[in-house]
């Protein structure tokens, strides 16, 4: 047993590797990104001990700075895509992205409702004037299954 303890301790880049390994295994499972990160800073940690003969203490405190930076700039670049969604679409509610969408009127719009078309079919809309077919127009709220719209000039 003690001759495993000392081939361990005399080969800190293969404990940093095999760590690597299970932590990106571990990532498969679906750990949403967090593993990977750690993986990646475990095998970056086990180039580094493979190439300088550094200490224990010293290999950890790195695997832990390189966790914590990668976790954070993986955290940053999420935030930062996030951001660049619309901040309109909500969740369970994808007729939201309707909004500001401009089309044409293809039922004509009488009484306040018709219909118009938005890709290749066509969407009950509601609209506070009476509108020709062809006419366009734009979708400026959402009512379960109804579109509300206004109409642009010709």
């Amino acid at each position: 047993m003690t001759d495993f303890l000392m081939v361990i301790y005399d080969s800190p880049h293969w404990v940093f590797f095999a760590l690597g390994g299970i932590l990106l295994i571990a990532e498969l499972l679906g750990t949403g990104g967090y593993a990977l990160w750690s993986g990646m800073a475990a095998i970056i940690v086990g180039l580094i001990a493979w190439i300088l003969p550094l200490s224990w203490p010293v290999l950890w405190i790195l695997f832990a700075i390189f966790t914590l930076i990668s976790a954070y700039l993986w955290w940053a670049w999420l935030k930062k895509r996030d951001n660049n969604k619309s901040s309109k679409v909500e969740i369970n509610q994808p007729q939201q992205e309707l909004i500001g969408i401009r089309t044409i009127v293809t039922e004509a719009i009488t009484n306040g409702s018709g219909r118009i078309k938005i890709k290749d079919g066509t969407w009950s809309a509601k609209c506070n004037q009476d509108l020709e077919v062809g006419h366009p127009v734009e979708v400026v709220a959402v009512e379960g299954i109804i579109l509300k719209v206004k109409a642009l000039n010709k």
